[in-house]
């Protein structure tokens, strides 16, 4: 093979049927209703070169454990193909592979020969793999005794020392403890070193972009984008924040009371581009729209907003009379609208208040609370909850 990895319009369904509700002819006949099918993953093509590390992200069921099963022969395709140059060694869900009655170096022997490696290859790593696993007195006590953090440990060690020509590696590293992550980690920079190759799935999009050089994003089942980590990184956090802004535009809250002598008929919070968004990078500006109703003509009302965190933060507020701006309102429709050239609030999950009232706040007109939830994002390194702008200044010493 030219690659190490070659997928050619590979497809893989499923056939899901419910195991209740049978009849004692279909029993006995072994005739079941169809059921119905699911489609994992839908006409994939890509490949991967000896030596190079290729990221798959996605969310969940987005076909992307189904990809590394194919790949690891556990699973064959429906359609298509997915061909693997050399030995492959996976680490895919919690306890894959184990039999739970075995201890973990019973396990290991048996993964071992499974992959090819006879007793004698498998008694020379053995060490190795008891090493790196460090479990300690666990190692020869049955696997289904294992916390999930003790099957990482036991599964990524065998996968490593047994030699692969290929690594495939799914989100299981997730639940082991900072420590082995880091041990895991400088294994596979070791691996990518030495030429492996790996198949890395992640939903950690830091280490993605730390050990891949390309990358490819599952959509329910097909690819969505391909190439530069960068690049897919980003493809794949814009659908993620798409997805979210239209799941919190659907969101608001029934707490709402006023005279309603000012009604506030519509929100709308926009981007810099002018179009409604419920995710917001921290620092663009943002502008939020008040659509109102009123019965009469006032000669002053105060319109205002506010910002919570989702633990219930007051991060900040202000209204119209606050920032002296005079609004007097006829009967029938109008707009207010609160623009913010750089929205300053940092990553996280907030609300939005928005109130009509008297100047006094004698008067409630209209008040919405905590009804617009939204988020900003950003990854400035920066702590706390709103950005202060600063700057710095640093007086250097004279030597006398």
């Amino acid at each position: 093979m030219s690659h190490a990895i070659e997928v050619d319009h590979l497809t893989k369904r499923y056939r899901l049927r419910s195991e209740g509700g049978r009849t004692l002819k279909e029993l006995l006949l072994g005739q079941y209703p169809p059921g119905s099918e699911v489609t994992a993953l839908t006409d994939v093509s890509f490949s991967v070169d000896h030596g190079e590390t290729l990221g798959v992200i996605g969310a969940n069921g987005s076909g992307k454990s189904t990809l590394l099963k194919v790949l690891a022969g556990t699973s064959r395709p429906t359609a298509g193909r997915a061909d693997v140059s050399g030995r492959v060694s996976a680490l895919l869900e919690i306890g894959a592979g184990f039999h739970p009655d075995f201890s973990g170096r019973e396990n290991a022997y048996l993964n071992g020969s499974l992959l090819g490696l006879s007793r004698r290859e498998m008694d020379t790593v053995m060490p190795g793999i008891q090493e790196f696993a460090d479990i300690g007195r666990f190692f020869d006590a049955p696997v289904k005794t294992y916390s999930s953090g003790m099957y990482a440990r036991l599964g990524f060690a065998v996968a490593i020392h047994v030699e692969p020509d290929v690594l495939l590696v799914d989100e299981v590293l997730a639940v082991g403890d900072e420590y082995f992550q880091h041990k895991c980690f400088a294994k596979i920079n070791a691996f990518r070193a030495g030429g492996k190759t790996i198949l890395f799935v992640s939903h950690d999009l830091a280490a993605v972009k730390r050990i891949c050089g390309r990358a490819l994003f599952l959509d329910a089942g097909r690819i969505a984008a391909e190439g530069d980590v960068q690049y897919v990184a980003d493809a794949y956090e814009d659908t993620v924040r798409s997805k979210e802004g239209r799941e919190l535009a659907t969101a608001t809250s029934a707490k709402r009371w006023g005279t309603h002598e000012i009604e506030i008929t519509a929100v709308r919070l926009l981007d810099v581009g002018g179009a409604d968004q419920r995710v917001f990078r921290s620092g663009e500006p943002v502008t939020i729209e008040l659509s109102y109703r009123a019965r009469r003509a006032i000669d002053e009302v105060t319109f205002g907003v506010a910002f919570y965190r989702d633990d219930g933060l007051a991060c900040y507020g202000s209204n119209t009379t606050l920032d002296g701006v005079h609004v007097a309102v006829r009967a029938g429709e109008g707009i207010v609208r609160f623009h913010a050239p750089r929205f300053e609030l940092l990553e996280g999950q907030y609300t939005l208040d928005v109130a009509a009232v008297s100047p006094d706040y004698a008067d409630t007109y209209d008040f919405h609370s905590k009804a617009y939830p939204f988020r900003t994002y950003g990854a400035s390194g920066e702590i706390g909850v709103v950005r202060i702008a600063h700057g710095w200044v640093h007086d250097r010493a004279v030597n006398s």
